[in-house]
């Protein structure tokens, strides 16, 4: 029994003096959260065109290639960007090459020119809304030897360009 009350005090006065307490108080307060928007982004393509080198329009499935020979595919396109901290690129999606032909092939990447044909660099942001002309390259090497690749076909497929947001750098 002396145990048991010497037990009792002894926790009763670390309550007491100060080891703890027997009351706990608190309070909190909220505040409304508000409303969050979102931004977003475009892009939608007009009808493309192909050109040789020289800048003559060309029609892709009758023009005959020669090692050398540069192919320019140009496509109308209107971006459009919403958000306060937006920026975004433009890429290819695709390599445009599907057969063996492909490897007398060279795909450049894809290259966004304002509405004089100067070349934009990237990264676009929420003040570049507005039309543009996203270009690629397709070049059928030079180093391509004897008669290599000569009478060769390539369904070259679909030539994709994607706007891809860059994700706003997080400042600690």
């Amino acid at each position: 029994m002396t145990k048991g009350a010497l037990a009792t005090g002894l926790g009763v006065a670390l309550l007491l003096g100060g080891g703890g307490t027997l009351a706990v108080w608190n309070k909190s307060v909220a505040e409304p959260a508000g409303t969050i928007v979102s931004g977003d982004l475009d892009l939608t393509a007009g009808v493309g065109t192909w050109t040789n080198d020289a800048g003559t329009a060309i029609e892709l499935d009758s023009y005959k290639v020669v090692p050398g020979d540069e192919l320019h595919f140009s496509q109308p396109v209107t971006v459009a960007l919403d958000g306060d901290l937006m920026s975004a690129s433009l890429t290819l999606t695709n390599n445009l090459a599907g057969s063996e032909f492909a490897s007398y092939l060279e795909v450049g990447s894809a290259t966004l020119k304002n509405s004089s044909g100067t070349p934009v660099i990237a990264p676009l942001d929420a003040n570049s809304d507005g039309e543009y002309t996203a270009t690629v390259s397709v070049t059928f090497l030079e180093a391509t030897t004897g008669t290599e690749g000569a009478k060769a076909s390539n369904a070259l497929g679909t030539i994709g360009f994607k706007l891809e947001q860059i994700a706003p750098v997080s400042t600690p």
